[in-house]
């Protein structure tokens, strides 16, 4: 098998680079990075005493070895400078563009890309199990895309992504934010905050209904600071 296979994420730009990592094998990373773990196995970190990255987490490493890691999602800021003007980039658009959403919600999404495919069980992974069971195992696309929104911006709450949920979990790269649940669609019914700071990736607040689907609270993202986070989606295979 081949390994310390990369391949670049076309939102990697003059601001921060990005690439997917498969079948890590002692691979180094010279300078500050993000380093999102979006596959089946722990991936193990070349220190002592040896520690592991688990599956949709993520940390921040430097001058330190990945010892092993199935697929791994590594972003670099070159330059925070004007780092708002990513949203210039091709393919990226304010999301009132492109669906049914407030045009007056600074709210851009990047283009979204394919990063493998993964098996794992929902039961398990959003905390409903102890222990992950093998007829529960499910297999799931990887998707993943960038946003950006300007300080103290409300993403909008929600509580349903598609017509069939996916499970979703975020990874801050740029500035402080936080993820948001509320009782109802209301502002006011706010019950927790999960504050967001770069190479922060939340667990998941999905939960599985009676028929195996993932289900969501009202919540949303909200930028403290201007703020570019990742959308770190599994999309159940039938």
């Amino acid at each position: 098998m081949s390994t310390n296979l990369t391949e670049p994420i076309e939102f990697s730009n003059k601001y921060l680079k990005a690439f997917w990592l498969k079948n890590a094998e002692n691979y180094y990373i010279e300078n500050r990075t993000i380093v999102v773990n979006l596959g089946q196995q722990k991936a193990y970190i070349s220190v002592s005493p040896e520690k592991y990255l688990h599956p949709r987490a993520s940390t921040i490493l430097q001058e330190v070895s990945l010892k092993s890691g199935d697929s791994l999602l590594l972003i670099e800021i070159y330059d925070p400078i004007n780092i708002g003007g990513i949203i210039l980039d091709e393919g990226w658009h304010q999301l009132g563009e492109i669906i049914d959403f407030p045009k007056d919600v600074p709210l851009w999404k990047s283009p979204q890309y394919d990063l493998g495919i993964v098996e794992f069980d929902p039961y398990f992974v959003t905390g409903l199990a102890d222990q992950p069971q093998p007829d529960n195992l499910r297999q799931h696309q990887v998707k993943v895309n960038l946003w950006f929104s300007p300080a103290l911006t409300n993403a909008a709450i929600h509580n349903k992504h598609a017509v069939r949920e996916f499970l979703e979990v975020h990874t801050q790269i740029y500035g402080t934010g936080r993820m948001q649940k509320f009782h109802t669609n209301d502002f006011n019914t706010l019950y927790e905050d999960v504050l967001m700071s770069p190479g922060d990736t939340h667990i998941p607040f999905a939960s599985v209904n009676e028929e195996g689907q993932f289900v969501y609270p009202w919540h949303q993202y909200y930028a403290d600071t201007d703020c570019i986070w990742m959308a770190n989606e599994f999309h159940p295979i039938d």
